[in-house]
């Protein structure tokens, strides 16, 4: 049996710090009892509308894994939740829900498709009539997840409980209501929201959902109704430009009282606090309420291992695992061919050529020595220069890479809050020193006195625009060449890491250009885009061959 007071205590032991969560789900607890406690406004909490609803859990079955035909029990985060949404009514007529636009914002593996399924359930039946209750999601596959396992319970629940539904292929109906429905929806197979009148409407994985339109379009289907539900239910992703983001923004501003409360949102945002250690396990409880239940302590382990081992995957374990914003979800190359192509740094290079990107005052400077031994035989050098104050900019969960690259040697701490480029030009008039350097590359921002000291040592140099037409070759030969492990090095972290922050976008000319996901600043890629600067200066300087196009023997 599913007892509503879980849910109040829940709430509970979270404002007296008995269970560890984040700073976010400890306003809303409280949020949450003061509104029960709140006996001078137009709402009050009525228990019976959440038993009424528990009760129906308590007809339903969990239809896959290892708890498949097995009555579903609620944890007592979800029955809180269930109580914000029901319990809460207004005191001139106990039929209208206070909660109208709910968030909840878990990591994977957190029961969202149970919760959401049987929220849909009951909304079909027990809503209003002509209920018309939808999922929505970014592709057909994702969209049918909460509708498969709603049809999965009506198919396991008792068969008198089975006769309130009618359970066709792509549809659930309650019985005697021939107006109400049951559907998913997405943009793949055009079946959006356009033209319905939605009383519930389930917005699965709403981060990855950039088309704020398909959104739009269901709500503003829901004016007419009086007890609308829309909710929000999602993990993190990797681009903050969203409805859904600045949805949460706004409710996270609201629970923190930089904003006017309004009482028909609610919500639980889970995830880590800013000055939390991603690799500290203790505060891996806080992001997920369900570990130790659907998530366990091993799983996550090896995932943690994962990130700390390989920069790269870091990305996944911070977004996926522990439910924080991060950078590019799809990076421009995988990056196993990178790290497949660690190699030897070969003396007595055919010709070397660098490209260097320069940033603003306390940001990362990267300089690429490329090294060309055969027209598509390559050695890539970096060096990376930081000042003291943008080190300290870095966030707490980046700052292990940073750590890793400055113990290296790789990257430079320069003394002083701003960066002094005359330390980036003494690197590379000592790599002149070095090699015969055939031509410096740079892009023209910030760059004027670097390389009027560069002049004055004879050293080669050439501005490289940073628009598509200029950047798309070299861009295009650099993957070519990654992916056929014919650009070496030497396996640094640091920069496998900002080959995985890369992303691409590609023109309807078929032109790219490579960049970092602006929905996370923090992320690097300036090593990779001074590779691409410098392998631009060897394409405008071709190998000459001197076999005349015979085989040499």
């Amino acid at each position: 049996m599913n007892d509503w007071q879980e849910g109040i205590q829940y709430a509970i032991d979270v404002t007296k710090g008995n269970i560890h969560v984040c700073k976010n789900v400890e306003l809303a607890c409280q949020r949450f009892l003061d509104f029960m406690g709140n006996r001078h406004w137009e709402y009050e909490f009525h228990e019976k509308y959440v038993r009424h609803f528990l009760m129906f859990v308590d007809l339903l079955k969990h239809t896959k894994g290892p708890d498949a035909r097995t009555p579903i029990k609620l944890q007592p985060f979800q029955i809180m939740l269930i109580s914000a949404i029901y319990g809460f009514r207004h005191k001139k007529d106990l039929t209208k829900r206070m909660t109208t636009d709910v968030i909840l914002f878990i990591p994977r593996k957190a029961g969202k498709s149970t919760l959401t399924s049987i929220i849909a359930l009951y909304e079909l039946m027990y809503g209003e009539a002509g209920a018309e209750v939808f999922t929505l999601a970014t592709n057909r596959e994702q969209a049918t997840i909460v509708f498969d396992a709603a049809k999965g319970m009506v198919e396991s629940m008792p068969s008198s409980a089975q006769s309130w539904f009618i359970n066709s292929k792509y549809q659930l109906s309650k019985k005697g209501d021939s107006q109400s429905m049951f559907r998913a929806l997405s943009r793949d197979n055009k079946k959006s929201g356009d033209g319905k009148n939605a009383s519930c409407a389930i917005i699965d994985e709403a981060a990855q959902i950039v088309d704020r339109n398909s959104i739009e379009v269901v709500f503003s289907g829901m004016v007419a109704r009086k007890n609308p539900l829309r909710i929000y239910i999602t993990t993190a992703s990797f681009s903050k430009d969203t409805k859904f983001y600045e949805d949460m923004a706004m409710f996270e501003s609201m629970i923190k009282n930089e904003a006017e409360d309004n009482p028909h949102w609610f919500g639980l945002l889970y995830g880590l606090d800013p000055a939390d250690d991603w690799r500290d396990e203790s505060t891996w409880k806080k992001s997920n309420p369900m570990h130790g239940i659907s998530i366990y302590q091993h799983a996550i382990e090896e995932r943690c291992a994962q990130a700390k081992l390989k920069p790269a995957s870091l990305n996944e374990f911070l977004c996926k695992t522990l439910n924080v914003f991060v950078s590019a979800n799809s990076a421009w190359i995988d990056r196993d061919y990178w790290d497949k192509s660690i190699g030897e740094n070969k003396p007595e290079p055919e010709e070397v050529f660098i490209g260097f990107d320069l940033a603003a005052t306390r940001d990362l400077n990267a300089v690429c020595t490329l090294k060309r031994y055969a027209e598509h035989e390559y050695f890539a050098e970096f060096k990376f220069f930081l000042p003291e104050d943008g080190l300290a900019l870095i966030p707490t969960h980046y700052r292990p890479i940073f750590d890793q690259a400055v113990k290296s040697k790789i990257l430079h701490i320069t003394e002083g809050n701003v960066m002094d480029d005359r330390e980036v030009s003494e690197y590379i008039k000592q790599q002149a020193s070095i090699y015969n350097i055939k031509e410096v590359g740079y892009d023209a921002y910030n760059a004027a006195s670097l390389i009027a000291r560069l002049h004055e040592n004879s050293i080669p140099v050439k501005k490289v625009g940073q628009g598509m037409a200029v950047l798309s070759n070299p861009s295009k030969h650099v993957e070519k060449l990654i992916m056929q492990n014919q650009i070496k090095h030497d396996g640094n972290p640091f920069v496998g890491w900002q080959l995985g922050n890369c992303e691409v976008y590609e023109d309807v000319n078929g032109n790219i250009k490579i960049r970092k996901n602006e929905a996370d600043k923090s992320a690097k890629v300036d090593g990779i885009i001074a590779l691409i600067i410098a392998m631009h200066c060897s394409l405008d300087h071709p190998l000459l061959s001197t076999s005349f196009g015979f085989r040499s023997i």
